[in-house]
């Protein structure tokens, strides 16, 4: 098993990353000290619960996903797709999911009747 740190490490720079945030926008948002938020990053230190708490909320990510290593089980558009989806607010996730859900019952339509028309 991996050290939570190094876990911890990875796991920040890879939401950086897919959030195209930088070590300094997570320092402004977090409100933590440079010195605090680097070490972190860098995976030399385990932080106190009160410093994991903002990261996780300013990541849009829960303390379980920093601090256990997951495989990745979605691939590059599905991971796309979420990844646009935390952006937004609750009101239009909302909106998104019932357009989604629409598209997809037309697809389900379409795919049963060209089936039903061979």
């Amino acid at each position: 098993m991996n050290d939570v740190k190094q876990v911890l490490s990875k796991q920040i720079k890879k939401r950086l990353k897919e959030l195209n945030m930088k070590q300094k926008d997570l320092i402004e948002k977090t409100g933590q000290p440079k010195s605090t938020i680097s070490k972190v990053i860098n995976g030399v230190v385990t932080p106190r619960i009160d410093v994991i708490i903002p990261i996780s909320k300013v990541l849009n990510v829960s303390i379980d996903w920093l601090v256990h290593e997951q495989e990745e089980t979605l691939d590059g558009i599905d991971q796309e797709i979420i990844t646009l989806l935390k952006k937004l607010d609750e009101k239009q996730k909302i909106h998104v999911y019932r357009i989604i859900k629409d598209i997809i019952s037309l697809v389900e339509h379409n795919q049963t009747t060209s089936i039903n028309n061979k």
